[in-house]
């Protein structure tokens, strides 16, 4: 039996940057400085607020780094703290260098250092989750990506027997038709809640209470599992399967041994009527689900041979604590880089070049170098200036122009457009009426670079270079 674990890096080889962590995390700060996120807070904090506050958790993050969090917290706490310490080491300097799940890390020392504000922490770790899982999705892209896959790859994914993904994301199932066993949920799949085909989504629903999920930010409400520890993670997966079999308890008492089950259900009632009341609608609908299944138990308990691709394994020490409960007889590990060779595999494992995998699938990444005219001229350096400004995410001069150069022109046609059409939409909506709707019209454009994995500073860049082909 052969089986294959993905990663984010799959999403990253064939959608290109705008997967990557620094676009996600500046995709949450572009689209707060939009206005996006009102909906999701009710009006209860604005953009600009949104922008200070991950801003401001860089020094939180420093000061992690730093010691000053050491003996904060419990034991998941403080083996999050180590492993955060170990991972960054040099100086965090901007937010989105920053991983996605550390920020979780952050937020809970945050609070829970500051006592007045202790409970709030987890609705504001909700906040936070909805707007990463926006910012991954951007804005539906995400599902177009198993598009760029060739049918090298599709025959290669079709080869396994089994398929794991940690996405959230179904572009391997578009691709291949095949079942893909998430790990980590997917946007598909509403929270438990939410969903009326579990135990807590049916009473919810029965009850008449009224669903929190919002329409236009419905992939924000799915049954994602994120967390700063991996444990964590493995818990909640666990204390779902533990409810599941203490439920099958019930149910199969009910119907061998009523009597007994009419006087252990009445003494639950005393006790606790929420599990009474768990168990009952069980009991009545013994189809319901007590949660999602992250599938945890087939991993650990898979047999044969595991390849695993695009995998980075930060937070992740509950998907190898599975591998090493199973009874595989080798794992290949596909390394993006060195850092990536240091995984925690106690089975029989070998180490390979995922460069040489997409090479013999035809399926590397095309890199261009156009070398456009770009004079080195000091005019240049006022215009990076102005460009820097205008995208509010400064760049190095070097940067932007390698960022320009590896821009292909019929992929630089593409964008040209897209800013166009924004610029003629902003125009036929009136002038500004003031700095915030001039700087919301910039920040639009910085957004498309943002979705197409284009740094904002380069797509104005391309656009002025490209200008006279959009004169009236």
């Amino acid at each position: 039996m052969k089986s294959v674990l993905l990663g984010n890096g799959i999403n990253i080889q064939f959608g290109g940057k705008a997967y990557s962590n620094d676009f996600i995390m500046k995709r949450i700060i572009f689209n707060a400085r939009s206005n996006r996120y009102d909906p999701l807070f009710g009006g209860l904090i604005s953009g600009k607020e949104i922008e200070r506050i991950f801003r401001a958790f860089v020094d939180i993050a420093n000061k992690t780094l730093n010691g000053d969090y050491d003996g904060v917290g419990n034991a998941d706490d403080q083996e999050a703290i180590k492993d955060f310490k170990s991972r960054y080491i040099a100086p965090i300097l901007k937010y989105y260098e920053i991983m996605l799940e550390d920020w979780f890390l952050l937020i809970r020392l945050f609070f829970i250092t500051n006592a007045d504000i202790k409970d709030q922490w987890q609705s504001v770790k909700q906040g936070f989750e909805r707007m990463i899982l926006d910012a991954i999705y951007n804005e539906g892209l995400l599902n177009n990506v198993h598009q760029r896959m060739n049918k090298k790859v599709k025959k290669y994914l079709k080869s396994f027997d089994y398929i794991f993904s940690l996405n959230y994301d179904r572009n391997i199932e578009a691709l291949t038709g095949r079942e893909v066993f998430h790990l980590h949920g997917d946007y598909s799949s509403l929270a438990d809640s939410e969903d009326p085909g579990t135990i807590q989504g049916y009473i919810r629903h029965q009850a008449g209470e009224p669903t929190i999920v919002i329409e236009e930010f419905r992939h924000c409400f799915c049954n994602a599992l994120l967390d700063y520890s991996g444990e964590l993670k493995f818990k909640r997966a666990s204390d779902i399967i533990k409810c599941t079999n203490e439920m099958n308890r019930w149910l199969e008492l009910s119907r061998r041994n009523v009597d007994e089950f009419k006087k252990q259900i009445a003494a639950l009632k005393e006790k606790d009527k929420n599990a009474y009341q768990y168990v009952i609608t069980y009991i009545h609908n013994p189809t319901l689900r007590v949660g999602t299944d992250y599938h945890f138990e087939k991993l650990s308990n898979l047999e044969g041979e595991l390849h695993i691709i695009g995998l980075s394994p930060n937070n992740d020490s509950h998907i190898f604590k599975c591998i090493n409960e199973s009874k595989l007889d080798k794992v290949c590990f596909y390394y993006y880089s060195e850092k990536d060779k240091n995984v925690s595999i106690n089975k029989p494992y070998k180490l390979l070049n995922v460069e040489d995998l997409w090479k013999s699938l035809d399926a590397e990444k095309k890199k261009y170098n156009c070398s456009y005219p770009i004079p080195d001229d000091p005019m240049v350096d006022k215009f990076i200036e102005v460009f820097n400004a205008l995208s509010f995410d400064p760049i190095p001069k070097e940067k932007i122009i390698d960022e320009v150069n590896s821009i292909p022109q019929f992929k630089v046609d593409q964008l040209c457009a897209m800013v166009r059409k924004e610029l003629e939409e902003q125009k036929e909506r009136g002038n500004p009426k003031n700095e915030d709707e001039l700087i919301r019209g910039f920040n639009e454009i910085s957004r498309i670079g943002l979705r197409e994995g284009v740094l904002p500073s380069a797509l104005f860049m391309l656009y002025t270079m490209n200008a006279k082909k959009y004169k009236d």
